[in-house]
């Protein structure tokens, strides 16, 4: 019975494929192969769908057989969360962590975004068919509301914890596969539909001149991992040499985009650990200032032969540079500035009701591609430039305070200072097994904060961020830590014994 049932059910199947798979690039074929794939490993997904999430999170693939290309991190929340809710409603024992002091701001976060999009035009997809576009920043902003929800769905298993870290952080290194087709034979070039490059296909790429920002990324991996597994007391002061050796060879390898963001977000970052680690007393300051002083003194000696990238990452030093690198850079500080001092003035417009994301077909058609050497060109006022039309400021506070008004900024703050609580109470008093990676987890956010209003701030891009270090905190300590309890001075003065009876 069981093999009729099977022919009755797989025949059908492989007969409608075969007819489908006469048109195979038809979204109605691509869709059902896709239902029929689903099925076939939804058996793997009900079981692991946990570390896959947390796979899926770094991981910067994007599932480009999907309407709209959405990256692999939305795709794997929705799933995740799904099959966690349904759990939720079939056993009773699978409880979500419960931490108020998140979930509050975070659903507050997203009524807000929710209201702002049904008043301002809805929430419309170009690649749908739709009249309006934005939608993809709107499904940023709740695939961020979700991945918490999704992250603490589960306890992570404490015997386990390193293997879960590794998931999270050492996926994103599969971006190196990005920017690698210009060495790759013609049928591994299609490894690019899932790990789209940074640069444009037929640009004629030049490493050290061409800004690889899918490489540099991938490169800074390795020290982001080192720094949350082993910290700096780990990598530093050990006999295992190759530690210092990876960590500053990778580092200077995300030099490859030429991005001075990157520079000063791992600067921060190793001087926050640095004091969190408490290592700010010990040798470790006198070698990490040793190495320091001697990378100056070879910058000074070899600043002006350094790649391009290097030298545009690094020109805000007090160093000679190429006229070229540091020409490229001024120019993308003064597009910035241009735009927040044309935006600035239209804030109080927008504190009650924000503009939203909603993109009509005209603004959609007068965005272009935003490079900065056409706007730099342009005769349109700053306020009137395609990335200030698509809300693309390169500044937190605008980011929040434009599209959602003064709610959004009410919401952020908020969202902000219960992240960092929650990171502070389990860096504080969480499992002393722990204690570096929640050290590793509190510098991530102290330093996200303050890239979003000093250095390069995005509203979706860092409510995401927000929700991925609480939840992955909180999945990781089993919650948020509490102070240990101090015995009562009762209970540290003991009783004294009473004396023995005398005989009469």
């Amino acid at each position: 019975m069981r093999m009729l049932i099977t022919y009755a059910i797989c025949i059908p199947v492989a007969v409608l494929m075969g007819y489908l798979l006469t048109n195979p690039l038809d979204y109605g074929t691509m869709g059902f192969i896709g239902l029929v794939l689903l099925l076939l490993v939804s058996p793997i997904f009900i079981k692991w769908h946990y570390p896959i999430m947390v796979f899926g999170l770094g991981c910067p693939m994007t599932c480009f057989f999907l309407i709209g290309s959405p990256p692999l991190s939305q795709v794997v929340v929705l799933i995740s969360l799904g099959l966690a809710v349904v759990e939720r409603t079939t056993n009773s024992e699978k409880r979500f962590l419960n931490v108020p002091a998140m979930t509050w701001p975070l659903l507050f976060i997203f009524g807000v975004v929710f209201m702002t999009a049904k008043l301002t035009g809805g929430i419309g997809f170009h690649a749908l068919g739709g009249d309006t576009g934005g939608g993809k920043k709107y499904l940023a902003v709740f695939a961020g509301v979700a991945t918490y929800f999704a992250l603490v769905s589960q306890k992570i298993p404490r015997a386990r914890w390193k293997l879960y870290l590794a998931l999270y952080l050492l996926a994103g290194f599969a971006g190196v596969f990005s920017d690698l087709f210009p060495v790759l034979p013609s049928p591994l070039n299609l490894i690019n539909l899932l790990f789209p490059p940074s640069v444009s296909l037929d640009e004629n790429v030049v490493v050290g001149t061409t800004r690889l920002g899918a490489l540099s990324g991938a490169f800074g991996i390795v020290p982001t991992y080192l720094l949350a597994r082993h910290g700096l007391r780990g990598i530093f002061w050990t006999d295992r040499l190759w530690r210092p050796v990876l960590f500053l060879a990778c580092l200077a390898l995300t030099m490859l985009g030429g991005f001075r963001s990157v520079v000063s977000w791992y600067a921060l970052l190793i001087v926050l650990m640095l004091f969190l680690e408490g290592l700010h007393r010990t040798r470790v300051t006198a070698l990490l200032v040793m190495i320091c002083l001697m990378g100056a003194m070879l910058l000074g000696v070899f600043s002006e032969r350094l790649p391009y990238t290097f030298q545009r990452a690094l020109c805000f030093l007090p160093f000679k540079w190429q006229t070229e690198a540091v020409m490229n850079a001024q120019g993308s500080s003064d597009w910035r500035h241009g735009i927040w001092r044309a935006m600035w003035p239209k804030v109080p417009e927008y504190l009650l009701l924000g503009k939203g994301f909603a993109l009509s077909q005209e603004d959609y058609q007068n965005i272009g591609n935003g490079a900065f050497s056409q706007i730099r060109n342009s005769h349109l006022d700053a306020s009137e430039e395609p990335l200030a039309i698509s809300s693309d400021f390169h500044n937190g506070p605008l980011s929040t305070l434009i599209p959602f008004g003064l709610w959004g900024g009410i919401g952020m703050i908020w969202l902000m200072a219960t992240t960092i609580f929650c990171l502070y109470r389990n860096y504080k008093y969480g499992d002393a097994e722990l204690r570096v990676f929640n050290a590793y987890m509190l510098a991530c956010g102290l330093a996200l904060i303050f890239n979003f209003f000093f250095i390069f701030g995005a509203f979706p891009n860092d409510v995401n961020g927000l929700a991925r270090l609480a939840g992955f905190s909180i999945a990781m300590n089993w919650g948020v830590a509490r102070r240990p309890v101090q015995p009562s001075v009762n209970q540290l003065i003991k009783p004294r014994p009473l004396p023995a009876p005398q005989p009469a």
